[in-house]
């Protein structure tokens, strides 16, 4: 067996965002400039590396103080105080958006697919760019993943080496033998590409920055049991 772990992105991966986004978008629209605030600031954290003026040098030395940075980042566009930024960030665009979790489902298979991992002996893992256990625990996933990581606790975002690297020391394994499952080429593919790690990307078409593309989780497990 080419693999002793498969890693899992969360948003997009085990879900369809579609799910997500009908019972969001009522609310994101109230909320509309702040949310273009934030999401600008995820995109540049996201493209952030130890040379940027912002770190300089030095990142956030976990996840509480990256949203803190965050938050310091976004509160300008948002015309609030960096305190009040993080509050309404914690409140609107992490919990708010957990909760609704209640309500999506994982795509069809997910959950044999990743029995039919385990059975085989595969340890499980996760590493999501957002908070993974609130929306895991509302899926009915909790517990299926060992470890459930969040990409921000090394003070980075996919595609930076540094969260492949911290899920990697997590598993207590070498990147190549790590399968990373995601959902976006630029992000999960090329990330785990340069940590050292294969991919696997959920589409329906053909993805040639990735190991292999699937759709039909049947396909996933018989990738990595071949």
């Amino acid at each position: 067996m080419r693999f002793d772990a498969v890693a899992f992105d969360l948003d997009g991966t085990l879900y369809p965002n579609a799910a997500l986004f009908a019972r969001a978008l009522p609310a994101m629209l109230s909320k509309a400039r702040r949310l273009s605030a934030f999401n600008a600031v995820r995109q540049r954290l996201r493209s952030m590396g130890l040379n940027d003026p912002v770190y300089r040098g030095a990142p956030p030395r976990d996840g509480a103080a990256f949203r803190t940075l965050e938050a310091r980042m976004a509160a300008p566009a948002m015309g609030m105080t960096e305190a009040e930024a993080e509050a309404y960030i914690a409140r609107h665009f992490y919990a708010y958006v957990e909760e609704l979790f209640a309500r999506v489902r994982p795509y069809r298979g997910v959950g044999q697919a990743l029995d039919a991992l385990a059975g085989r002996g595969l340890r499980l893992a996760l590493l999501s760019d957002l908070p993974p256990r609130r929306k895991l625990e509302l899926m009915g996933l909790w517990g299926r993943f060992d470890p459930a990581l969040c990409s921000s606790d090394s003070g980075f975002l996919k595609p930076a080496r540094e969260p492949f690297a911290m899920l990697a020391s997590a598993l207590g394994l070498p990147p190549d033998r790590i399968l990373y499952v995601g959902n976006s080429p630029r992000v999960d593919a090329a990330g785990a590409k340069a940590a050292g790690m294969a991919s696997a990307i959920v589409s329906r078409r053909a993805v040639p920055e990735a190991d292999f593309t699937f759709f039909d989780w049947n396909r996933l497990v018989e990738f990595v049991l071949s």
